[in-house]
């Protein structure tokens, strides 16, 4: 592909990560490996990268609308350290055609659930935490004279994220479109928290994948990661003024619809290779 494909990819990946809390991985790993010849590793690693940038430069901007539950951030990146660190050298032990049939899978399972759960209306009600071991209490002031009041669970957050790490660098999605929804629906996060809070806890852990990649010579840094990561910093910019002032159920169902065909090309694919 060349530069300006590889940035407008970055940009229309990097706005919609932002914007939904996901890290643009999900959107940006199959396409690399439809529209590429690159091996799973590489595309795991240079993704997982691109998703460290996106989410280190987008969540400033989170941070000074005050969406970010810092308290919570720090605890879930963190969580998810081992898991990153640990999942890059996994990765090159799977074959090609079962990398793509797991990754397949695992998107459409995630189109499915974002179009019939509702996800995307920050309008709505945080649900009561269904978990109660190690309950705190959270209050989140935002700008423009924003409250937001929640309760979760700590320990049982902590432990999500601390599997979720080790998903995120093997398939180098970053891990946010599972842990924002999950948020939102099993721990109590308003949706918009949930967004800001996700994204800032990507900052670390995918950081710390990207790293392991990067040591196992994993990541394309020419062209995928200049070019990309342009267009990744400016989508990012985009995606988070989108999250807090656009409504979201829009952009949760055309990412859906975008991951539905996604999803079905990685599996013939996965097919015809084997």
């Amino acid at each position: 592909m060349s530069w300006p494909w590889l940035t407008l990819l970055g940009l229309s990946t990097g706005a919609f990560g932002a914007a939904v809390g996901a890290g643009g991985g999900v959107v940006l790993v199959p396409l690399l490996l439809i529209l590429t010849d690159t091996e799973p590793p590489i595309v795991a690693g240079t993704s997982l990268t691109l998703v460290a940038l996106n989410a280190i430069t987008s969540s400033p901007s989170y941070l000074l609308k005050g969406l970010v539950d810092r308290r919570g951030g720090l605890l879930l990146g963190l969580a998810a350290i081992p898991g990153s660190t640990l999942a890059p050298f996994v990765v090159e032990s799977l074959a090609g055609g079962v990398y793509r049939v797991l990754l397949g899978l695992l998107i459409l399972g995630l189109a499915v659930r974002l179009l019939t759960a509702g996800y995307g209306e920050p309008e709505r009600a945080a649900p009561r935490s269904m978990v109660r071991l190690g309950v705190v209490k959270r209050r989140i002031e935002a700008e423009k004279g924003q409250v937001f009041e929640y309760e979760y669970s700590e320990p049982l957050a902590a432990a999500f994220n601390a599997a979720l790490g080790f998903v995120s660098a093997l398939f180098g999605t970053g891990g946010g479109y599972i842990r924002t929804p999950v948020l939102v629906a099993a721990f109590g996060f308003p949706a918009r928290v949930a967004v800001a809070t996700s994204m800032f806890a990507m900052a670390f852990y995918a950081t710390a994948g990207a790293a392991v990649h990067a040591s196992l010579h994993n990541v394309n840094w020419y062209p995928m990661v200049f070019w990309v990561g342009v267009g990744m910093v400016v989508g990012g910019q985009i995606g988070a003024k989108l999250a807090a002032t656009v409504r979201a159920s829009w952009i949760i169902k055309l990412l859906a619809l975008v991951l539905v065909v996604i999803g079905l090309r990685l599996l013939i694919q996965a097919l015809f290779q084997s």
